[in-house]
């Protein structure tokens, strides 16, 4: 695949996944919980500016990226089931099974920012997008912790 390509897929499951922590927020009562949620999609926005922002590096330097290590199919198919998984959420549905989908989301394709999926050589860029994963790392821990104090009561 293309690494413009990838780009654009990224930028849109991160969109994506920003769209389902918005939605599922509403279905929770706990207020901190929902708290959390839409600040993680707050957060999962930043991620896809941030992928855009390697689109323009991408078109300055197109040489400080090299090979994509994910497939097309695997993306559109993530993008596809976010789609799905959203379509399915209406006012009243149980906020823990969406909680888990959203967990395996993000244990999916924590790999798409690029340290895991695309060789980066620009110090900065690299920094940013090291920094993507560490903030994936903490929203599959959030969401581990939500899903514990959801099934604890």
């Amino acid at each position: 695949m293309e690494i413009e390509k990838f780009l654009s897929l990224g930028t849109d499951l991160e969109i994506q996944i920003s769209g389902l922590y918005e939605k599922i927020s509403t279905l929770t009562h706990d207020n901190a919980i929902s708290k959390q949620l839409i600040k993680i999609s707050r957060e999962e926005l930043t991620h896809a500016s941030t992928l855009k922002m390697g689109k323009s590096y991408l078109k300055e330097a197109p040489d400080i990226f090299h090979g994509v290590n994910i497939d097309e199919k695997e993306l559109n198919q993530g993008l596809k089931e976010c789609r799905e998984l959203y379509d399915q959420i209406k006012p009243n549905s149980a906020v823990l099974p969406f909680l888990k989908s959203t967990l395996n989301f993000e244990k999916r394709f924590e790999k798409i920012h690029l340290g895991v999926s695309v060789i980066v050589s620009d110090a900065h860029l690299k920094q940013l997008f090291q920094a993507l994963a560490s903030g994936d790392q903490n929203h599959i821990k959030a969401l581990q912790e939500m899903i514990s104090a959801l099934e604890a009561h």
